[in-house]
């Protein structure tokens, strides 16, 4: 995940899970997430994965705490190259140069967000990260992509399951989400409660 114009990387633990965010991998010992997760050496592994720990998504976009990441982990030296490189690049630009420039008209464009993404249904959906979606009663349901297609790929609930048999495969209702086989796939949607 790029941050800033920063690389955080991603990490999980081997006996499997969210994945998380951190400044750097090392190559042996402790690596600490943004979240404040301490995970031993050799029970996590780097991966190429999309995180998915929405604290450390939330987190992400605190400079300050991603800061305070990359030097708790020794390697504040990487923030300070980059805002050396951003200050030369400030200091190329002619004075009169911005004077000349009209002033940048800030335009808040809405988020367009497509009826259905792959096997996904959006509709009272909410993003919460990319291939995250969040119900409104709760439950998370990670995409991911298959073949150039969006696929449904984990559902997270915190209460109970319905799961009903059907002619090919199962139904299952966790809160206001359903999920239910579709020809060679699943449909994702949010229901409405009777």
């Amino acid at each position: 995940m790029t941050t800033a114009q920063v690389n955080l990387d991603t990490v999980r633990r081997n006996s499997g899970g969210r994945v998380h965010l951190t400044p750097r991998v090392p190559p042996r010992g402790p690596v600490t997430t943004l979240c404040d997760k301490t995970l031993a050496g050799g029970t996590y592994a780097a991966v190429e994965e999309t995180a998915d720990c929405m604290n450390c998504l939330r987190r992400a976009r605190d400079q300050s705490r991603v800061s305070g990441a990359f030097f708790a982990q020794d390697a504040g030296s990487e923030l300070l190259r980059l805002s050396l490189e951003q200050a030369r690049l400030r200091r190329r630009i002619r004075p009169s140069e911005t004077v000349a420039s009209p002033p940048p008209v800030l335009r808040v464009v809405p988020e367009v967000i497509p009826d259905v993404v792959g096997e996904l249904v959006t509709r009272d959906f909410k993003p919460a990260g990319e291939g995250v979606w969040r119900s409104p009663g709760g439950a998370v349901v990670r995409m991911r992509r298959r073949g150039g297609r969006w696929r449904f790929d984990e559902l997270v609930f915190e209460g109970s399951l319905v799961a009903t048999r059907l002619e090919k495969g199962l139904r299952i209702r966790a809160g206001d989400v359903e999920v239910a086989p579709v020809g060679d796939g699943y449909e994702v949607r949010v229901v409405k409660k009777p």
